[in-house]
């Protein structure tokens, strides 16, 4: 037993809980799944080996194991880690739409090229992680990680439907599947951004960002 300080009553101890991963520490983890994407990127994911990315990451093979797992797992990490990434710049470019001063109408054409431009933004900044993103889903299952990723997968779709639920419900935007909306918005993205990133397409990405979400406004808008 042990003597609460705020109120001087006597109460059972409890276990504080354990406190979150440092930033130190998840600082040092995304650095691990970068260097380990460039190794797959330079070497092909089949190609690379355990050792390659110990020596990339200057980690022991104990501790990419303790940390990851297999390869297959580092791999998986790697792409879940990519589509995060790209989750979090979408709720960080919807968060600035401020619906107290716009419309139902321009709340929703802001929100569609806002998922537009995440997508255009992120797989620029980040063309060596697309590619991999683009290529190499089925590592997911490999390494063990289809539950983690359906999860992600649901809370980020909860999340979009929670902002634009509403819209689609006042007839501003039309209401479709939700696989639909997608295809709408992010697929010319994405068809277009392979082709660049493969070296097939000269202009890139963001030449062609604004065209991109007028495009998808204008398929998606009531």
């Amino acid at each position: 037993m042990v003597r609460c300080a705020r109120t001087g009553k006597s109460c059972e101890f409890m276990k504080p809980s354990s406190p979150k991963p440092q930033a130190k520490t998840l600082a040092k983890k995304r650095k691990i799944l970068e260097r380990a994407l460039s190794c797959f990127s330079q070497h092909g994911v089949e190609n690379t080996t355990i050792d390659m990315i110990c020596q990339a990451t200057d980690t022991s093979v104990g501790s990419l194991y303790h940390h990851f797992g297999n390869k297959e797992a580092i791999a998986a990490a790697v792409f879940i880690e990519g589509m995060r990434d790209f989750s979090t710049l979408v709720m960080e470019y919807l968060s600035k739409i401020e619906p107290k001063e716009l419309s139902p109408q321009q709340q929703a054409e802001q929100g569609i090229k806002a998922l537009v431009y995440a997508n255009v933004d992120w797989i620029s900044e980040h063309p060596t992680w697309a590619q991999f993103v683009f290529h190499h889903r089925g590592m997911v299952s490999k390494g063990g990680a289809g539950d983690t990723l359906k999860t992600d997968i649901s809370a980020f779709y909860r999340k979009l439907t929670q902002l634009m639920g509403p819209l689609i419900e006042q007839g501003v935007v039309k209401q479709l599947p939700v696989q639909v909306y997608g295809s709408f918005i992010s697929g010319p993205v994405h068809d277009y951004a392979r082709h660049y990133l493969a070296g097939r397409y000269p202009q890139p990405l963001t030449d062609f960002r604004e065209t991109f979400a007028e495009g998808a406004w204008q398929a998606l808008k009531n």
